[in-house]
């Protein structure tokens, strides 16, 4: 999908002299094994800059190991809502799981990332639920029904303010990709890396399945008619991943890492 004309100059000529790419991946969830997938996804893409949108740890699988891979991987990096749990001290089974697994370097990293970006100057933002409403709010996806739908340009529109002058919005945590135009802006929520899907019990129960596990990127450029965008998904070990749910504890993230869906019942 091409989309947005306008276009600020550190995106619109790269430093190999071919169009600006941008990689993007969100929602990591410590999943170490679809991490090293991704990134070498990432280092055969070679895009110019990778923007992470958070979530970076909290996960059954491997949360100091995976800390440790994106905290060296030099992407422009921001905290998720998880990021922050882990620093409120909440409760939540996957933080409790990964707090006393970090080391303090873990720690320093995790409370020095912003909650959003604006590189680009600011042609791009990047966040992880929206920019509006913060890191727990859906920016595309209409969960009412108990499962994920596109949500209506009303619903969303007012979700975008405060993006600036940004053409180009990067959103993770609803671990659905999609690429999706509203009044002249590209939004790219580029999937989860490590966790496909999840059953959120809160005010409105739903579950989100992205069908697959596969470990989910997306590769952004600003090409001479504006953004171009695609989602991906590469295979990975994922058995690694669930055996490593399961000596956790947690089967039902063992079914998910090796199927993208929620187990029955």
């Amino acid at each position: 999908m091409v989309f947005g004309e306008s276009a600020c100059q550190c995106c619109r000529v790269s430093t190999k002299g071919e169009v600006f790419k941008i990689g993007v991946i969100a929602d990591a969830h410590g999943n170490l094994a679809a991490l090293e997938a991704v990134r070498d996804a990432m280092t055969a893409a070679a895009p110019d800059m990778v923007v992470n949108l958070g979530d970076l740890v909290s996960g059954p699988f491997d949360p100091a190991a995976s800390a440790e891979l994106q905290m060296r991987s030099g992407y422009l990096t921001i905290a998720g809502n998880h990021e922050r749990q882990l620093q409120d001290d909440s409760q939540g089974v996957l933080d409790v799981l990964a707090r006393p697994l970090l080391n303090q370097e873990h720690w320093a990293w995790i409370e020095g990332l912003p909650a959003t970006l604006t590189p680009c100057d600011g042609d791009v933002f990047a966040c992880h639920g929206s920019p509006a409403g913060g890191d727990l709010e859906y920016l595309l996806e209409d969960v009412t029904s108990g499962r994920a739908t596109l949500d209506a340009d009303t619903a969303i529109r007012p979700r975008l303010k405060g993006i600036g002058s940004a053409s180009l919005v990067l959103c993770g945590h609803t671990h659905t990709p999609r690429i999706v135009a509203v009044d002249g802006v590209l939004i790219v929520n580029p999937g989860s890396v490590g966790m496909p899907c999840y059953r959120d019990r809160g005010a409105t129960p739903h579950v989100m399945e992205a069908g697959s596990p596969l470990a989910r990127y997306a590769i952004i450029e600003r090409r001479s008619t504006g953004w171009a965008a695609q989602l991906h998904g590469v295979p990975y070990g994922y058995e690694i991943a669930a055996r490593q749910a399961e000596a956790f504890g947690f089967p039902a993230f063992a079914h998910a890492a090796r199927t993208g869906r929620i187990p029955p019942g």
